[in-house]
Formats: structure tokens, sequence, C-alpha cells
């Protein structure tokens, strides 16, 4: 699974199954951490589709660890004040980079998709509604 795709997952709807991941397995993987858990603003780019061009929307708060074992490193970046959430991604990736522990990532992410699945669907049916039906309006 690419990382993008993980890191979606986890951080959008599996916050808890990723903190009790990292205190599940943290002493089974060996790491050293290279940075604490920093807060700090980054500026968010976006693409303006009439002219093709980048700008810089604003900035957000997020919350940056990493860790590494050997060359390895782990990057974990979360928006907002979260430190346990990013110290956790920052594993998960590890983990993934290493290949270790793949099993029960596998197994989390599987539930997440469930999670996420259920979760658009719910939000697809309260959306659907208010959908106005116009054929209806003109009777």
């Amino acid at each position: 699974m690419k990382k993008k795709r993980w890191s979606q997952l986890f951080i959008k709807y599996g916050r808890d199954e990723a903190v009790q991941f990292f205190d599940t397995y943290q002493s089974v993987v060996p790491y050293d951490i290279i940075s604490e858990p920093t807060e700090g603003l980054t500026m968010i780019k976006v693409r303006e589709h009439a002219e093709n061009s980048l700008f810089y929307m604003g900035e957000v708060l997020v919350t940056e660890t990493k860790i590494r074992q050997n060359q390895t490193v782990g990057l974990g970046v979360v928006k907002g004040s979260d430190a346990e959430l990013s110290m956790a991604a920052s594993f998960i990736d590890l983990c993934l980079s290493l290949g270790t522990l793949d099993e029960e990532l596998a197994e989390i992410l599987e539930a997440l998709e469930i999670k996420e699945y259920v979760y658009t669907e719910n939000r697809t049916k309260e959306i659907l509604k208010t959908k106005v039906d116009f054929d209806m309006m003109t009777e």
C-alpha cells in the first residue's frame, strides 16, 4: 500500500488505532528519535486552475516527528497540535519502510478501509437527503 494512502487512513479514521499500535509495538522495533514532536507552521500550496499557476493559500499548524533505525527514517507530520499521533505516524512510517509488522499493519488498514467506506456511505446518504428534485418543482 502506498504511504500516501495509509497515512490518509490513519490520520482521518484511525487515530486511536495508530496510537494503540505504537503503544503495543514500540518495544519490538528499536528506534532513535531524531526530533521530538515539534509544532510548526507550513505553507499550503494550491493550484489555481484558470491560469494553471501555483500560489500559497495560507499557513496551517502541524506537528512533526522524525525517528530512525540505522539509515531508515520514519516521518510523521499531522495537522494541528497532536504530538501523540505524530509520534505514532512516524513509527508506522518506519515500520512500513523497514517491512516489519506488515501483517499487523495490513489488518489494521483493512479495518480502516471498511471504516472509511461506512463513513463515506453515511455521508453520501446525508447529502442526498438534501438534494433538490427540480422535476418535482416544475409540477
